[in-house]
């Protein structure tokens, strides 16, 4: 049975706490969750945080990798992010950048 998100598309940054709290309640309720980690980060079978999503490897420190990333956020709807404040800035991925690219992106 669908979830009353199907259709919803939400890209996660791999954190810690809240995050994937979050994007795990969202991805239950039906939405297309995908999670961007650090490329080396193992999928554990035993983190129930990490159900019913895909997960792809991008290092967000180089050009090349802020580029990908900005590409997948281009076609989602919403960006989860929970890093510590100023990371994801520093990363060229903040609010600005990510609505420049996706005008309408629900950014939390």
């Amino acid at each position: 049975m669908p979830g009353p998100l199907e259709g919803v598309r939400v890209v996660e940054f791999a954190g810690l706490g809240p995050g994937p709290f979050c994007a795990m309640l969202l991805a239950d309720m039906g939405a297309e969750v995908l999670r961007i980690a650090r490329p080396g980060t193992p999928v554990d079978a035993q983190d129930i945080t990490t159900r019913s999503r895909s997960q792809v490897e991008i290092d967000l420190r180089g050009e090349e990798g802020q580029a990908s990333a900005l590409a997948l956020i281009a076609r989602a709807d919403l960006l989860v992010e929970g890093f510590r404040p100023g990371v994801i800035e520093r990363l060229g991925l903040g609010p600005e950048p990510c609505l420049a690219r996706n005008p309408r992106l629900v950014y939390g």
